[in-house]
């Protein structure tokens, strides 16, 4: 009895064992970024900054335009976008997380919405604005596809179902379905994804923006050939899309046409508004691959002044002195 006096005052001094403890508490930032026409942006470098502007974490959108930054502590920070490459103006957003408990976490939702930089002297984005396409859409459809929008900002689940309700009631929904397609990119499944992009296309064939989805899902899911056919419809609807010619010379790259892969890579870099760091990126991969040692280690160098806070800044700074060190061998 003695003993068993001993061991319950042992855990009430103790406290409970580790595993019976409570969960650690995982704030975390989701948001996404749209361009003036409530088109979701990708590629974007996104920064989580606290109250005096110094940089806690960096990501970039995804082809859905979300990001999200985890790991956070309770307090006041700001999410800023950093449109590098792209005719938008940079944005922030105030985000407050709160820790109710000590054992609570804290979810933010932040949608962003960017504006043309009208310094430059043509204000419309790289890429044409998307093709005009009206469709007479039954109202209770409508009213599931607003309803989803909305829920998505907050109840991501129960915004893909309103969405799909809608589709359900008029199969042809091309917004609904081309949004549908956006948001599984987004969360990076793409094999739900894709179906609904080709289906957006079917209903319009006159969207960029569905097969610049529909390339990078199937780019995800490595169909090289059936990504490289999506990403030449995008360079014929859009040519003039910077973000184009970046998808269809990183697959050319892959699929092994080095020399077509260069030529669309250069272009992806002369209609650019404004210079790119994954162009660099993508570059220097290709004239790797093809021992261009001192071509590689330039576009690196280029990469770091367009993108100097990249994560893998240390990793690159050493392949660029390795390529250098190759050159003089």
């Amino acid at each position: 009895m003695k003993n068993l006096v001993f061991l319950l005052l042992l855990v009430v001094l103790l406290g409970v064992p580790q595993a019976f403890s409570k969960p650690a508490v995982v704030n975390r930032i989701e948001g996404t970024v749209y361009d003036p026409e409530r088109l979701p942006v990708n590629d974007l470098r996104v920064e989580l900054q606290d109250e005096l502007g110094s940089m806690l974490q960096s990501t970039r959108t995804s082809a859905g335009g979300r990001f999200s930054f985890t790991g956070i502590s309770s307090g006041h920070f700001i999410v800023k976008v950093i449109p590098i490459g792209k005719n938008f103006l940079e944005e922030s957003k105030d985000v407050e997380i709160v820790n109710l408990t000590r054992f609570s976490s804290d979810v933010a939702y932040v949608e962003i919405i960017l504006r043309y930089d009208r310094r430059s002297t043509d204000i419309l984005p790289e890429g044409p604005a998307e093709a005009i396409f009206v469709q007479d859409i039954p109202e209770d459809a409508k009213k599931l596809y607003e309803s989803g929008s909305d829920k998505l900002k907050k109840n991501q689940d129960a915004g893909l179902s309103d969405l799909e309700a809608a589709i359900k009631i008029f199969p042809d929904y091309f917004v609904a379905l081309n949004r549908l397609g956006h948001e599984y990119n987004a969360r990076k499944d793409y094999e739900k994804a894709y179906p609904y992009l080709l289906r957006a296309i079917d209903v319009n064939r006159r969207s960029f923006t569905a097969y610049y989805s529909l390339g990078y899902a199937f780019l995800q899911l490595n169909q090289i050939p059936a990504a490289l056919e999506a990403a030449k419809a995008v360079i014929v609807l859009a040519p003039t899309y910077s973000d184009a010619y970046l998808l269809y010379g990183t697959l050319l790259r892959l699929g092994g046409n080095y020399k077509e892969a260069e030529t669309s890579l250069l272009k992806a870099k002369s209609v650019a508004k404004r210079p790119n760091p994954e162009v660099h990126w993508q570059l220097a991969l290709l004239y790797n691959r093809l021992n261009r040692n001192k071509d590689a280690a330039t576009e690196l160098e280029t990469y770091l002044k367009l993108y100097p806070n990249s994560p893998d800044k240390k990793k690159v700074q050493e392949l660029i002195a390795k390529l250098k060190s190759a050159k003089q061998a």
